[in-house]
């Protein structure tokens, strides 16, 4: 069964995910869920969102993956509930110097626009990564990071409007 759906996301899968319309974001939760995804609810994918590994990756509810993020995924990529990967992410569980190594990013996080996750990034519930922020190690909850490498300056607080 893996084989078979190995076959699918390399031969047509990609492809079909690729060609297919701006709103059916439920279409392309089936394209992966048939190539081994796991995910959960009302997850979208936008469809020029880059991904070789699909049986690598697990998903919350409720999470958007944006425009040309790019997820190299030859180690699990875990992504809680409540997320979002803005657009030109990119996610990598290896690299030439590396070996493969788990991404988790956990409920409540954002990784803002054209960010770099390296292997073996943990970013407990509720961090804020920067635009252009460069994730290695870990990430405590409830921050705002930024830089390169992307550190921890100050406490994310939610305004409840009371």
């Amino acid at each position: 069964m893996i084989l078979l759906r190995r076959c699918f996301w390399r031969c047509i899968g990609r492809l079909l995910f690729r060609c297919s319309p701006h709103p059916t974001y439920g279409y392309r939760r089936l394209l992966l869920k048939l190539a081994g995804m796991r995910q959960g609810r009302n997850v979208r994918f936008r469809r020029s969102v880059d991904i070789d590994h699909p049986w690598n990756i697990s998903i919350g509810d409720l999470t958007m993956i944006g425009d040309d993020v790019l997820m190299r995924a030859s180690a699990p990529i875990r992504i809680g509930a409540r997320c979002v990967i803005s657009q030109y992410c990119t996610l990598l569980t290896s690299t030439r110097e590396t070996a493969p190594s788990e991404i988790m990013i956990e409920d409540d996080c954002w990784v803002a626009t054209d960010s770099l996750v390296l292997p073996g990034a943990r970013l407990e519930d509720g961090v804020v990564v920067g635009a252009r922020a460069m994730v290695e190690g870990h990430l405590p909850g409830w921050q705002i990071a930024t830089g390169e490498p992307a550190v921890a300056r100050r406490e994310r607080v939610l305004n409840t409007g009371s």
